[in-house]
């Protein structure tokens, strides 16, 4: 019973903080952010380069970060 009243509480705590960051983030910063920062794609027939064409090198961990 106690891990569910621990449960519970957190998930309430989680939620009123959430709702606390939501109201204090500014939207027209995040808005300005977000048009300068990401473009649309010309032509929907190109492909999108990743840049992953040169790491056939490097083994899974050092792609990971290890």
């Amino acid at each position: 019973m106690k891990k569910l009243i621990i449960i519970a509480l957190s998930l309430i705590t989680l939620g009123g903080v959430s709702q606390i960051v939501e109201k204090n983030i500014d939207k027209e910063q995040v808005k300005t952010v977000v048009t300068m920062n990401l473009k649309e794609q010309d032509d929907k027939n190109d492909t999108i380069d990743y840049g992953h064409d040169d790491n056939e090198e490097y083994t899974l961990t050092e792609k990971i970060g290890f």
